[in-house]
């Protein structure tokens, strides 16, 4: 499981958590040493008992769709044969809106934290929220859910992400976004792939999936808000990209406390062959096609620049 993948001291937002396009390369030539390369078909196929490989399987995928999965992943993938999974947020495509968890991180890696969660919880008081907000909150929950933050941003993070009422929540992170980063459009234009670059990642071998129309947590909306936005994403991606054996999915955030069996059901009924998690784990054959496990890419990041600094120290 893949994000931002990026040059990061080379940007405007080095402080960006994400992997350098070096590392990238090096990860993507131990993983081909190590596992024999999926695709999705090949996946599936394996989950329902249909394929034996010899090897253990590695597929690999790339959330929010963004300009440098387009950019700078396809090619290092295409040129060692290799499919990648991409989702899209159909709205943000669409739309060229930025999603608000991606405001909050570009905020967050803009300006100071403690003044930037000054600045957003000083506009949530003006808007009639309570000083004791945090209150409440179950520490265990909010570090799980970010297990790489301190526990300050985790709680912020899980706050802004699944706790505050979203159409004031997005107001504020809107006003603030604009105020200190850029224009919403402009801005999502640089960060998010267009249709026409996913349809290019289409024709180099890559297979494109929804990521939700909106990115909010599934299990907080209503039935009709989840009938909306994944139908929303559905419709979008099928009449705007060339058209796939299998489409897949990505639920928003992946806990598993962000999707339900509403959100699955809707899911297979639209015609979505699986969906990916964010829990860590492998999948064996009979696993549950629609909650998928992934390992994120740092986890195992450390290890592989072990083994190639081990590599490099041996003597010729």
């Amino acid at each position: 499981m893949y994000h931002y993948v990026r040059d990061l001291p080379r940007t405007r937002f080095p402080e960006i958590k994400g992997m350098l396009t070096d590392d990238f390369a090096v990860q993507v030539k131990q993983l081909r040493t190590d596992f024999e390369m999926a695709t999705l078909e090949s996946a599936l196929e394996f989950m329902i008992g249909n394929y034996h490989p010899r090897r253990n399987l590695c597929l690999m995928t790339f959330d929010d769709g963004l300009k440098e999965h387009f950019n700078e992943v396809t090619p290092i993938l295409a040129e060692s044969s290799i499919q990648g999974l991409f989702f899209l947020i159909s709205g943000c495509v669409q739309d060229r809106t930025v999603a608000p968890v991606h405001m909050n991180h570009f905020l967050m890696a803009h300006l100071d934290f403690a003044k930037y969660q000054q600045l957003f919880l000083g506009a949530l008081q003006n808007a009639g929220f309570e000083n004791a907000i945090y209150d409440g909150l179950d520490a265990t929950i909010y570090k799980r859910t970010y297990p790489r933050d301190s526990e300050e941003i985790a709680r912020f993070k899980y706050l802004f992400n699944f706790i505050l009422d979203a159409e004031q929540r997005d107001r504020i992170v809107t006003d603030l976004f604009e105020s200190w980063v850029a224009p919403q459009r402009e801005f999502s234009e640089k960060l998010y792939i267009s249709w026409s670059e996913a349809r290019e990642m289409q024709q180099a071998g890559m297979v494109i999936g929804g990521h939700s129309h909106t990115h909010r947590p599934l299990s907080k909306l209503t039935g009709a808000e989840l009938q909306f936005d994944l139908e929303s994403c559905w419709n979008l991606i099928t009449a705007n990209l060339l058209p796939q054996a299998r489409w897949p999915f990505c639920y928003p955030y992946g806990k598993t406390d962000s999707f339900n069996h509403e959100a699955a059901v809707t899911l297979k009924r639209l015609g979505f062959a699986c969906s990916f998690a964010t829990e860590a784990g492998t999948n064996q054959p009979g696993a549950n096609l629609y909650a998928l496990r992934r390992f994120d890419c740092k986890d195992i990041l450390s290890d592989y620049q072990r083994r190639s600094e081990e590599l490099l120290t041996i003597p010729s």
